[in-house]
Order: structure tokens, then C-alpha cells, then sequence
């Protein structure tokens, strides 16, 4: 067999028509044995890209589907123009809602609980102060409903006003910010405190989400052997994530999501949370180095195994982090030019 392959090896490099139709023909098997990838995303979004019906629901999926009808009254409170009577199909969604989260049990001290109840807060008010539903279409079912939960008195309010100001951070500074942060790929061995890694993804969360679903999570490895496992099934960390005190695990929950149309909506909301997050690392001392997540559905199911995800949230990016060495080289990582990538038409 070894001759036999060995004389093929010969005859692909004397002939360069063989060596090309070889190479067209490998391809194209290898194109399509990878056609299951594809035959598992099919498989990810059946399985989990759908809404059920509230009472099968687990909190994660009703509090997205809370945020997603909700975020419809806050987006309507803030639209400019003449006020007017609006959401009448929203707002029933959204104590319909309400009601199945109090039924499951869930914590009603819960931020997004008590965002909604403050969204019919406002909404009520907005009805009140402009005479805005005279023949009385929804505010007697608004008022009834708010009338048993006290805690919409006490909520956070919505909209928040913003007033024209300055802003608190110039464009020199975020530019020196940008520009500091590098992809390191050496690191002190001294480990991260979780004070910091809660100030990062602090403010990761507030980065933008689809109809503010906010479908991530950070899960940060610190133990040696779990991190060696989970940085052996990635492709680009040899030589040196191995040094990185801890492994960050950005990922995106497909359930929060109501159909295919959204299919890649996890990853852009994970990418918008990722790059927060680095720059939470960068302010508070820490540096950092992204690395892919493109693998095989069986890798990827590995490490799900090992980290024990659910099989709905989707694995984005992973990130190493750690406190600078005293000294590092880092590539130069030069930028195309600007009219390359700025187009305007």
C-alpha cells in the first residue's frame, strides 16, 4: 500500500493536470463530508431556536421573551414626535408574561421582572398625561393589573432622559484605549482576582443586545487541568495559553431566540459583549488574547462535556487573560487602509 501511494505521490508531480484534478476531486469529498456541520447548526436551531408556550419555559427563554416584548414599550416611550396611543397588542403580551413568571416561581426582586412592571408604569403614565386613551382601550386592564403588584411603585423608572451633554469620554481617550489594547501572548503568573472579572463583565453587560435580550455568559477557568483539556480542543493557543492564569468562555444562549431568522444573532450579540469585555480587562491592568472557536461539531461537543454547558448555548469565542510580564512582545498588527474598509455611497 505504502509503494502503491508513494507511486501516486510520483505520478501527481510529473503530471500538473493529475496533481490539479486530484486536488479539485479531494476537495470536493472533503466539501462534502463537511456538509454535517452544517447538518448540526440545521439541528441547533430545531432544537432550540423556538419559543414554546410560557408554562414550558424555563426562566433564561420567559426572561428573554419578557425583555423582547417589553423593550417594545421602553422603544415606543422614547420615539420622537407627536405622542400617541400605541403598543395595544404589546402590553397584554406583557402582563400575560408577567403572570407566567410569577406562576413559575421565579424571584420577583429579578431586575427584568421589575423593568417591565416599571414599562407599564410609564406607559400608564404616558396615557395619563396626554389623555392618550380616552375610550379606554387598555388602561383599565393596566391599571387592574398594576393595582396587585406593589412592587411597580418601586421599580427602576423607564425611559431614562438623556440630555445633549458632552461626552464623558473624548475620542483621544477611547483612541489610546484602542490602541493599548493588544493580543498578548505571555503572561505573569499571578492569578486574577474575581473582583475584576465581575467589574469586566459589569460592564460587558451593558453592551447592545437584539430587543436587549442579553443572551451571554462568561464562564472563567482558572483550574490547570480543566483549563489544559478545554485549550487542547482550540487551535490557535500553542506555545503560550498555557501561561494564561484564566480561560474566559464567551457564550450565547439560542433559546433566547424565537426562530431561524435569528439564527446569527447569538454570535453578533457574542462578538458586541466579547469586545466589551476586553476593554473591561484592558482599564483594570489586565491583557488579553482572543482565540477562534472553529471546530468540529464532535470538539465542540467535547468541550461542552467538559465544561458542562447545556447544549443551547452556543460557544462564541474563548479569551485568555492575565496580568502583563514585565515585558512582552506583541505583533505590530498593522491596519489596512482606512478607505479599504470605509465606504460611502
Amino acid at each position: 500500500m505504502r509503494g502503491l501511494i508513494a507511486a501516486l505521490r510520483r505520478l501527481l508531480k510529473a503530471c500538473p493536470r493529475c496533481h490539479a484534478r486530484y486536488t479539485r476531486a479531494k476537495y470536493f469529498v472533503l466539501s462534502l463530508a463537511r456538509l454535517r456541520y452544517g447538518a448540526t447548526d440545521l439541528r441547533q436551531v430545531w432544537r432550540h431556536m423556538y419559543w414554546q408556550r410560557e408554562p414550558q419555559m424555563a426562566a433564561g427563554p420567559l426572561q428573554a421573551k419578557l425583555l423582547f416584548y417589553y423593550h417594545k414599550i421602553e422603544k415606543g416611550l422614547c420615539m420622537p414626535g407627536p405622542r400617541r396611543l400605541f403598543g395595544l397588542e404589546v402590553l397584554p403580551q406583557v402582563m400575560r408574561l408577567l403572570e407566567a413568571w410569577e406562576q413559575g416561581g421565579h424571584e420577583r426582586d429579578d431586575p427584568i421582572y421589575l423593568g417591565a412592571l416599571s414599562s407599564l408604569s410609564a406607559y400608564r403614565a404616558r396615557l395619563l398625561e396626554h389623555g392618550l386613551d380616552r375610550e379606554q382601550r387598555i388602561l383599565p386592564q393596566i391599571d387592574a393589573f398594576l393595582r396587585t403588584r406593589p412592587a411597580a411603585a418601586s421599580a427602576p423608572s423607564t425611559p431614562v432622559v438623556t440630555l445633549a451633554a458632552p461626552p464623558a469620554v473624548s475620542y483621544a481617550q477611547l483612541l489610546a484605549l484602542s490602541e493599548a489594547r493588544r493580543s498578548y501572548r505571555d503572561f505573569a503568573p499571578t492569578p486574577v482576582p474575581e473582583q475584576l472579572l465581575q467589574q469586566a463583565v459589569q460592564l460587558a453587560q451593558l453592551s447592545p443586545s437584539a430587543c436587549n435580550r442579553q443572551p451571554c455568559r462568561l464562564y472563567a477557568i482558572s483550574d490547570a487541568q480543566r483549563k489544559q483539556q478545554l485549550l487542547s480542543h482550540q487551535n490557535g493557543n500553542l506555545g503560550f495559553g498555557h501561561l494564561a492564569p484564566v480561560v474566559l468562555v464567551i457564550t450565547a444562549d439560542m433559546r433566547y431566540f424565537f426562530d431561524a431568522s435569528e439564527r446569527h444573532q447569538p454570535y453578533i450579540d457574542g462578538g458586541l459583549f466579547s469586545m466589551s469585555l476586553l476593554y473591561a480587562l484592558q482599564v483594570q491592568g489586565l491583557v488579553s488574547c482572543c482565540l477562534n472557536w472553529c471546530v468540529t461539531p464532535a470538539t465542540d461537543h467535547a468541550a461542552h462535556q467538559l465544561l458542562g454547558l447545556p447544549d443551547a448555548e452556543r460557544i462564541v469565542m474563548l479569551m485568555v487573560a492575565g496580568y502583563p510580564p514585565p515585558a512582552s512582545l506583541v505583533p505590530r498588527s498593522h491596519r489596512k487602509r482606512l478607505s479599504h474598509v470605509l465606504v460611502a455611497r
